[in-house]
């Protein structure tokens, strides 16, 4: 018999607030069904963008150089609303979870980040065919991408399917960042989603839904991925404090791969799927083949039976949650070779291949970020 704890979504608390609340009690089993979330409006949706609008283009998927200057902070530095702390279940590196028996629900993820000099793109391919297909899913976005995209971020917001994460501002890899650049790199992106929110509800099409529809768009992201999967204790503390948990995976596509196929990307996670799995995937034009895997791929888990829900939703409705010290992609210390790549971890002198690190799935030694 399962007890009934309700984790999602986190009280909103005052932004001055004397003192840290208490934090929330823990129950065994941790987490138990209690049905998946919706996000966004269906109605601000269609009221605030043409079918048109939503769908974009493939011009939408290409890079761009970012222009000088456009490194710096938002608009507003801190959010003006923050979470209650996580309860001890949900604090570390959270890898996947234990659904209740005959449950096989899975997490797809999808990261929307860009790092220096650069602005990413946004893969409309990806989105179409979740939106026409009604597969829900988590985005996972960087703050400078929500500024250098912010119609394509607020229609993500508005869109009932999809939930929204924080990726960091600027992609950094966090492992050998101070803890006060850390922070910033957090909170400026909850401030961005903050600024955006605020500019969505004070359209007129926002405003003829009314209140209620408003309000079923979250105040904030509900939940946080790190860049590259590298991580820190002080970090993980930092995000169970502010209510953000931790999300990893335990699905590697290896979609930044560029020599793979779409069927060997769906060949991939259909080979490694199980209930409660977060699988890892990418919507800024660096998953390359991820939209034409899609149809590959969606058909066949539904036939096998599994059933698609956002991050929140997985948490919400599992048994144990599997969460860690640590982060990594499949096994630890396999992400090390980000240290190397991002400049933070001196290369070996024997390696004289700077870019080039075996791939977590397949052990091919190729160029990837």
């Amino acid at each position: 018999m399962c007890l009934v704890l309700t984790l999602f979504p986190f009280p909103l608390l005052p932004a001055e607030n004397p003192g840290p609340p208490p934090p929330p009690k823990s129950a065994d089993p941790l987490l138990s069904p209690t049905g998946d979330f919706s996000f966004g409006s269906e109605s601000i949706l269609k009221a605030c963008w043409t079918e048109k609008e939503l769908r974009g283009s493939p011009e939408d998927k290409k890079d761009r150089p970012a222009p000088p200057g456009s490194s710096g902070p938002p608009e507003r530095i801190k959010p003006k609303n923050r979470r209650a702390p996580l309860p001890v279940e949900l604090q570390g590196s959270i890898r996947s979870v234990q659904p209740p028996d005959g449950e096989k629900i899975l997490a797809l993820t999808f990261d929307l980040c860009e790092s220096h000099g650069e602005i990413s793109g946004y893969d409309a391919g990806v989105v179409n065919y979740l939106r026409e297909n009604g597969i829900r899913a988590t985005f996972f976005m960087g703050g400078r991408w929500m500024r250098d995209h912010p119609e394509k971020a607020l229609q993500l917001m508005a869109d009932p399917l999809f939930e929204i994460g924080n990726h960091t501002w600027s992609h950094r890899n966090l492992r050998k960042r101070t803890l006060g650049k850390i922070k910033e790199e957090i909170l400026w992106t909850q401030a961005e989603y903050e600024l955006l929110r605020e500019k969505l509800t004070a359209r007129t099409c926002a405003q003829n839904a009314g209140q209620a529809e408003l309000d079923k768009i979250p105040a904030l992201p509900l939940a946080f991925r790190f860049p590259f999967g590298t991580c820190k204790p002080g970090a993980l503390k930092f995000l169970a404090d502010s209510g953000l948990p931790a999300i990893q995976w335990n699905l590697v596509a290896d979609d930044a791969g560029y020599d793979h196929t779409a069927a060997q990307l769906a060949r991939i996670i259909l080979r490694e799927a199980r209930p409660g799995a977060i699988v890892v995937l990418h919507a800024n034009g660096h998953g390359y083949n991820t939209a034409e895997a899609l149809p590959l791929l969606i058909p066949e888990l539904r036939k096998a039976g599994f059933e698609f829900v956002t991050v929140t939703g997985l948490l919400t409705r599992a048994r144990k949650v599997s969460n860690y010290s640590d982060c990594f992609e499949l096994k630890p210390g396999d992400n090390y070779r980000y240290d190397f790549i991002t400049g933070v971890r001196a290369l070996p002198p024997q390696r004289k291949d700077r870019m080039v690190f075996p791939s977590p799935v397949t052990g091919e030694r190729k160029p990837r970020i």
